[in-house]
């Protein structure tokens, strides 16, 4: 999963890839980081699990000569702003997202017609079908994230920018937050955040008492950054499921409303191909019960098939024929 942040120079991106990725003042173009998720160390100390794998999330601040083509192979971007005039600026970020996206589809709709005019097919007639229809809502002034989930098959390999999930983050000092909180916003594919990512990144730094002292005497309830993660999740559409035996502990993403049969599959093929059944347990559920053997003694286990709705925080454990 490797999200892009971007942003005019002095906006503050760097700052938030510091945050995000734990690099201090070490300044690198991209990193991988450990989506740590409390709810799997618990899950895999009921299971006792010698090994715990989180979620790996990449971060890339690239520099400007790349940036266009890591933005177009990105799985979501978070967009950094000043304040000032920061609708203004998010609304000509992506007035570009699609002017550019506009070009790439006349010009894949034109590629795919003269294929069609060769040799007619099924799969070339949905990816006309599928670009005009992106043509219509991109002339509509309108985000194609609007219309289409963003792993549209028919989209596949033109990095689209506006189908992709977008984080807005307006970076204020912190004496003008309150008067920008009401621009925040968030909806399923794109989010507006306020922050003062310099204030954040300090605090994050200093010791927990430190930072506890610090947040009361500013009447600080939270930081934004420590929820971040989860907020990626959710503009990016995602969910969390565990599996849990006594080698391993692992977390796994998966779009949300996804089947079991589609999580099977992202542990494992053979897995998708032999599905038989799922054991599912919510995490707290999990825990308390201790572990699966727990669970199985209170006659507590899920038996779902291959149509169950995965939800967040599920534990699975995948029947299949081999």
């Amino acid at each position: 999963m490797n999200i892009v942040i971007f942003g005019k120079p002095q906006s503050g991106k760097t700052t938030l890839f510091q945050i995000l990725t734990g690099l201090g003042e070490k300044r690198r173009h991209m990193a991988v980081v450990e989506a740590k998720d409390p709810r799997l160390v618990k899950v895999a100390e009921a299971e006792g699990s010698s090994k715990i794998t989180f979620v790996h999330m990449g971060f890339e601040d690239p520099p400007a000569r790349e940036m266009l083509s890591e933005m177009r192979a990105a799985l979501g971007l978070i967009h950094v702003v000043r304040s000032g005039e920061p609708l203004r600026e998010i609304g000509e970020a992506e007035e570009d997202f699609l002017e550019k996206d506009l070009k790439t589809v006349e010009a894949a709709l034109e590629k795919a017609q003269k294929q069609y005019s060769r040799q007619k097919s099924r799969d070339l007639e949905r990816k006309i079908s599928a670009l005009n229809g992106a043509l219509e809502v991109l002339s509509e002034g309108k985000p194609l994230r609007q219309a289409y989930p963003h792993d549209k098959e028919e989209f596949s390999g033109l990095g689209l920018l506006s189908l992709k999930p977008i984080i807005h983050v307006v970076n204020v000092k912190f004496e003008e937050l309150e008067g920008f909180l009401p621009i925040e916003k968030e909806e399923k594919g794109r989010a507006v955040v306020v922050m003062d990512l310099l204030t954040e990144k300090e605090l994050l730094e200093s010791g927990d008492e430190e930072r506890q002292q610090l947040m009361e005497e500013f009447g600080i309830r939270e930081l934004k950054a420590e929820g971040f993660v989860a907020r990626i999740y959710r503009v990016l559409d995602l969910l969390v499921f565990f599996t849990a035996n006594r080698r391993e502990a692992r977390a796994w993403t998966l779009r949300r409303n996804s089947t079991v049969l589609e999580a099977a599959g992202k542990i494992h093929t053979d897995m998708a191909k032999g599905f038989v059944r799922a054991e599912v347990a919510g995490w707290e559920e999990f825990v308390s019960a201790g572990g699966w053997s727990g669970l199985h003694r209170a006659g507590k286990v899920r038996l779902e098939g291959k149509d169950y709705r995965v939800r967040d925080g599920d534990v699975l454990n995948i029947r299949f024929n081999k």
